[in-house]
């Protein structure tokens, strides 16, 4: 249905429509207004996929080992993602807007241009990082102890056994959290419009955010048609080459 609209030149409201063949789909390469919204969602992507698989397996980490409370870290790190996106907004954008100039004098990171992809990135992290840390934390409770055991024998360091011993082990749980990080990134539209629906100027529209306008809000529904099937022919050539990329390293390891 949607690539039917997409050789359209459909309001998304009147019962009329003609067809124009592939001209949307020319339209794309040939608009200017799409270019800031790639670089807005790669660098939003980038961040939460490098960032937050980072910080997902530091906590995995510090959790992986006995300690009295290790039960109610693992759950209140994973707690956030039973929080509404719109709640998780509205709990940072008070944090950035009164906590942050309290203590650091500085103005909220969803107001200015220059920062807002990094603050929505920040809120998204905080919602899915207890997801990823626990894909991280079962690979880990995977790794056999006689390995670390042997490391020490051999005189390894506990950076050279992370290196040589823990990461080869948990190649797998990488291959899953970066696809899933990277691909939901790629596709993200709830998070930054609930915070900025786009703003300011523009400078945190996603490419989700800008279909979702072509589609509802410019009344150029079958140009948000053409954008979509592009970009979820993408989104496959991109999980899925990045998986089999991820699937090889196994492998290879």
């Amino acid at each position: 249905s949607g690539l039917n609209i997409a050789l359209t030149d459909w309001n998304g409201v009147s019962k009329e429509l003609n067809y124009v063949g592939f001209q949307n789909f020319i339209n794309i390469f040939s608009n200017a207004d799409i270019v800031q919204p790639i670089k807005n969602t790669i660098c939003y992507t980038l961040i939460v996929t490098i960032a937050g698989n980072v910080l997902s397996l530091l906590l995995a980490l510090a959790i992986n080992r006995k300690f009295v409370a290790r039960a109610f870290a693992r759950t209140a790190f994973f707690l956030p993602t039973a929080v509404s996106v719109v709640l998780a907004v509205f709990i940072w954008g008070y944090i950035f807007r009164d906590v942050f100039r309290s203590l650091f004098g500085m103005n909220s990171l969803l107001g200015q241009k220059s920062t807002v992809i990094l603050g929505i990135a920040i809120i998204h992290m905080w919602i899915d990082v207890g997801i990823n840390m626990l894909v991280y934390l079962s690979s880990l409770t995977t790794v056999p102890r006689e390995l670390y055991e042997s490391a020490e024998l051999d005189g390894a360091t506990k950076t050279q056994q992370f290196f040589r011993v823990t990461l080869p082990m948990i190649v797998p749980a990488f291959t899953t959290c970066i696809t899933l990080s990277l691909t939901y990134g790629l596709r993200e539209f709830a998070t930054p419009y609930a915070a900025t629906q786009g703003g300011p100027a523009g400078a945190s529209v996603t490419m989700g955010i800008y279909i979702y306008n072509h589609l509802m809000s410019y009344n150029k529904a079958g140009y948000g048609q053409a954008i979509s099937v592009v970009f979820t022919i993408a989104l496959v050539l991109i999980g899925g080459g990045l998986s089999g990329a991820l699937r090889r390293k196994e492998v290879e390891v």
